[in-house]
């Protein structure tokens, strides 16, 4: 018996047989830290839209980096987009979670000139 794959089904394996090269995991670590540089934390009133704007840009960002997975695909509706967010929150959502967390907003300055010296 043959088994034929689609097209997202066949990336989502390529993409499988590789997840444990280390050149692919430092790679989707760097496109989600560079998505730091893009995603203010401070513009995002909850942790989960914070989350959600990072994830996404890194997906599109790493798919678009491999010639194998890139094409054919509407972002927002593909399973290897769904497939990559994946890897991507069960990878890295405690450096995504440290970053919201560590964020210093203008607002934080502006509590502190309310009348409070230190």
């Amino acid at each position: 018996m043959q088994i034929i794959l689609n097209g997202p089904q066949s990336k989502i394996q390529w993409l499988l047989r590789r997840l444990h090269d280390p050149d692919i995991n430092d790679l989707l670590k760097e496109i989600v830290i560079e998505g730091f540089d893009y995603t203010d934390p401070c513009d995002y009133g909850t942790y989960e839209s914070y989350e959600t704007k990072v994830v996404n840009g890194s997906v599109i960002t790493f798919i678009n980096s491999y010639f194998d997975l890139r094409g054919g695909e509407l972002f927002g509706h593909s399973p290897l987009e769904s497939f990559v967010a994946k890897v991507i929150i069960g990878k890295h959502r405690d450096r995504i979670q440290r970053e919201y967390r560590g964020r210093y907003c203008d607002e934080d300055d502006e509590d502190d000139e309310d009348g409070y010296n230190y």
